[in-house]
């Protein structure tokens, strides 16, 4: 667990803290390295950001900042440790069997990044008739399909009928 004092900027709209190149190095040396913790106190999970010459950046959730009446300039205790949970989401039973139909888009959805993924389960299952999960399920394989061809522009969240 490493241990360390840090004061919360802004990049943008989104808040931040550097993390010291000492626990950035205990931490491991890759460029993005999975975390859980707490910062003031608050319990989370995050990736560490490449900031230059081996350190990191932790970006800083709003369910964090705005829990502890945080803002810029404000100091405060973070305890972080490499997260070894896996991320990678469940993918939804009736998803993998319109997959298994669908070869281009499951090549496409083997390669794509865990957050693709998980957006697609989410976005499967905020679907409240089981007629609207079956249309976006559809969308959602041809939103792949045109990911794998390098003449399609696609946009998952677009909607459809």
């Amino acid at each position: 667990m490493q241990r360390f004092r840090a004061t919360l900027y802004k990049i943008g709209y989104l808040r931040c803290v550097d993390v010291p190149p000492a626990a950035s190095r205990a931490l491991g040396d890759e460029p993005s390295i999975p975390v859980c913790g707490t910062a003031a106190g608050v319990a989370f999970r995050s990736t560490l950001t490449p900031r230059g010459n081996g350190a990191h950046r932790l970006f800083i959730h709003s369910r964090v900042w705005r829990a502890r009446w945080l803002d810029v300039g404000d100091s405060f205790e973070v305890m972080i440790e490499r997260d070894m949970k896996s991320r990678e989401p469940d993918t939804p039973y009736d998803f993998l069997k319109a997959l298994e139909a669908r070869p281009a888009a499951r090549r496409f959805y083997d390669r794509a990044s865990a957050a693709l993924r998980r957006e697609i389960g989410n976005w499967l299952a905020a679907a409240k008739r089981p007629e609207t999960r079956e249309r976006r399920i559809e969308a959602a394989l041809d939103n792949l399909e045109a990911r794998a061809s390098p003449n399609r522009k696609s946009d998952f969240t677009r909607k459809r009928r």
